[in-house]
């Protein structure tokens, strides 16, 4: 009795050591290895960067920390639970609102052997919204005609009968349609709208005078876009989403940081390389007319490598280059939707989702709905025989309200599932992505939050023979999941793509002017890397911690300076005789970097200098500020740059008076002023 007693005491000893065993093993060896491949472990990449010394890129650590985005040297981005506690008390799901509970009473089919659109009436739809089967009824469409510039439609051509299984013209792309009784006077059966991605046969290229080797194939890009959407409230808010981006060829960068505030400046770095600063001092104004069609856009250098493209979005007034921009006066791409939209804006009945200043209806159908057809529609004609770029961006449920998206996850599912289904992923790197995450709203109070703004979502799709054909292209973005990226790199990803389907030796394309040391995210990313290298301000920065200021008094003083500096800007931007000065009211929270090598236990370092992130209110309307300064506490200098400060609540309502994009962020108008 006793010796079975002291075995059994010695078996659960032995059981727990093994356990604790196993553990170690599995936390602390890479799960993945290539040991006998020569090629992957000496491999080296020329052109935009290279692993850091001595770094074996096949023997990487690809064990994922589940309490970092990255874990770096020097970047450290925590991951954030997305249902914590605190999320979860302010996250309220949405339900879907459907625009129209009506089937489709005509229905646009592609005729793949005349390779034209055909228009069927549905009959038996027709009989129920007619609740009779003898009622004649008649159908008719109007053409929406371009207008002389690149931003509007000019008119709707007359009238036009169509009976079943009419064939559409290959000069119409878009049209609004109606069906109405055969009696007089007729009564409206349904109203709908259509664009179209009308097929153009490819101009035969010149047959060069010696045979040469058939140049590499060329991956088609397709970048499908969200507005303010973080990864974490992508997790949240449209799971069943995130679960299908976690298939077999996507790859997630955990490390995309924005460089901007907005979407502009976030957007315009990934399709020009530029910030809007720096184009202004060496190409020109983004402000002024006919500047936008002077950028060298991605799309230019893709459309002269022989791709088609495409550009879409769902929202006029918000659109990514006209809201409080000129926008183009020459059509930037092939197939370039805004004159559709401005129809649809003007023509046809539009809905708003509750709470949204921002159309969520056009007609029959959700705004999102035109653009990811039209890009489908885009897929489905050219990619399996030529190269195409596309950017089809939506803005609509996403912007005004971050929990929508929970709303439209099942949509946004579908619109992948339908272009897996295609088969057009087949021949496509797809990108998904957000320009920033939520910048206002009370979910910024919450301590992850500066994180919610700063990471928005980065996902891309590499198809299967890309990634046999270029594995060491494929093994780098892998690695590149868990390092520190941003816009600039994306930019620099397209162009990468683009001098893939060329000759070797054909001309390099220009990286990003605005981050000489960003790369393609196809080339290992340095392990080392920091936010200045990735062309990241440090106000935007998500790298190193801030740790919150309570004890010392003169850290108090360092809001009031800022507001002085934000008072001063007025002056200089000539805006004093419309805005207000701003006065504090009082201060949210003041945070220090205190670099990666402190840790929260520590106590804080004295320093003369140091950075400094402070959250305040104004008396002017409450509005919320964030800002990043460099602030010496014993002279009370501070260094700041006004226009990266954050505006953390809405200004919809407090910058009528003026239009500068940026100024707005600042300026309570004397107008506006709330008592």
């Amino acid at each position: 009795m006793g010796f079975r007693a002291v075995n059994g005491q010695f078996s659960i000893k032995w059981f727990i050591f093994c356990v604790i065993f196993v553990i170690f093993l599995v936390l602390y060896t890479p799960i993945w290895s290539d040991d006998n491949n020569p090629r992957m472990r000496s491999q080296t990449y020329p052109g935009f960067a290279n692993p850091t010394p001595g770094e074996n890129l096949a023997n990487a650590p690809k064990v994922k920390d589940h309490k970092y985005f990255v874990h770096t040297s020097k970047c450290m981005i925590p991951y954030i639970d997305p249902f914590s506690e605190g999320a979860m008390k302010q996250y309220s799901p949405r339900t879907f609102i459907p625009c129209s509970n009506d089937s489709e009473l005509v229905s646009t089919l592609y005729d793949v052997n005349l390779k034209r659109y055909v228009l069927h009436i549905n009959e038996p739809v027709a009989h129920k919204l007619l609740n009779s089967t003898d009622k004649q009824f008649n159908c008719f469409y109007r053409e929406i005609l371009h207008g002389q510039e690149a931003e509007t439609y000019d008119t709707l051509a007359p009238s036009k009968y169509f009976s079943q299984d009419y064939v559409v013209p290959l000069h119409v792309d878009g049209m609004l349609l109606d069906c109405e009784t055969a009696e007089v006077p007729p009564v409206k059966i349904q109203k709908d709208a259509y664009m179209f991605i009308q097929y153009q046969e490819k101009q035969p290229a010149v047959k060069p005078r010696k045979e040469r080797a058939p140049p590499p194939r060329k991956p088609s890009v397709i970048m499908y876009g969200i507005d303010t959407l973080s990864r974490i409230n992508l997790r949240r808010t449209m799971p069943v989403v995130y679960e299908f981006l976690k298939g077999p060829g996507w790859y997630e960068m955990q490390g995309y940081n924005k460089v901007g505030d907005n979407s502009f400046p976030n957007i315009f770095a990934i399709v020009s390389g530029y910030s809007p600063e720096k184009a202004k001092e060496h190409v020109c104004d983004t402000d002024k007319k006919g500047c936008l069609d002077e950028i060298p856009m991605i799309w230019k250098y893709f459309k002269n490598a022989s791709y088609l493209t495409a550009y879409a979005e769902d929202e006029s007034g918000s659109n990514t280059f006209s809201y409080l921009k000129p926008g183009f006066t020459k059509k930037p791409t092939d197939y370039y939707f805004r004159p559709f939209l401005r129809a649809l804006e003007s023509k046809m009945d539009n809905y708003n989702c509750p709470d949204c200043r921002m159309t969520y209806c056009y007609g029959r159908r959700l705004a999102n709905s035109y653009i990811y057809d039209y890009c489908r529609q885009f897929m489905q004609r050219y990619v399996e025989e030529r190269p195409i770029f596309g950017m089809f961006w939506s803005n609509h449920f996403s912007h005004d309200d971050y929990f929508m998206p929970s709303a439209m996850q099942h949509k946004i599912l579908g619109d992948l599932l339908d272009y897996e289904k295609d088969g057009s992923l087949e021949h496509t790197i797809m990108i998904f992505f957000a320009d920033h995450g939520v910048r206002y709203g009370n979910i910024l109070s919450l301590p992850e939050g500066y994180l919610e703004e700063r990471l928005p979502m980065m996902f891309i799709y590499l198809p299967p023979w890309f990634r046999k054909q270029y594995p060491e292209y494929t093994a780098a973005l892998d690695l590149n999941q868990h390092r520190l990226s941003s816009n600039f790199d994306l930019h620099n990803t397209l162009k990468h793509i683009i001098e893939m389907g060329g000759t070797p030796d054909g001309p390099k394309l220009p990286i990003s002017y605005d981050c000489p040391t960003c790369q393609s995210l196809f080339y290992p990313i340095a392990e080392n890397r920091t936010c200045p290298e990735a062309g990241i301000a440090d106000h935007w920065c998500t790298c190193e911690p801030y740790k919150p200021i309570r004890s010392l008094d003169w850290s108090e003083r360092i809001a009031p300076r800022v507001i002085e500096q934000m008072n001063e800007y007025f002056v200089l931007k000539n805006l004093s005789h419309l805005c207000s000065n701003l006065s504090l009211n009082y201060i949210h929270n003041t945070e220090i970097k205190t670099g990666l090598e402190i840790t929260w236990d520590d106590e804080l370092p004295e320093l003369e200098t140091a950075i400094y992130r402070t959250k305040f209110k104004v008396k002017q309307n409450s509005a919320d500020f964030q800002a990043t300064v460099v602030f010496n506490n014993i002279t009370e200098a501070v260094k700041v740059n006004v226009e990266s400060i954050s505006r953390t609540n809405s200004y919809a309502e407090d910058s009528t008076c003026i239009n500068d994009k940026i100024a707005k962020l600042y300026c309570i108008c004397f107008s506006d002023l709330k008592s």
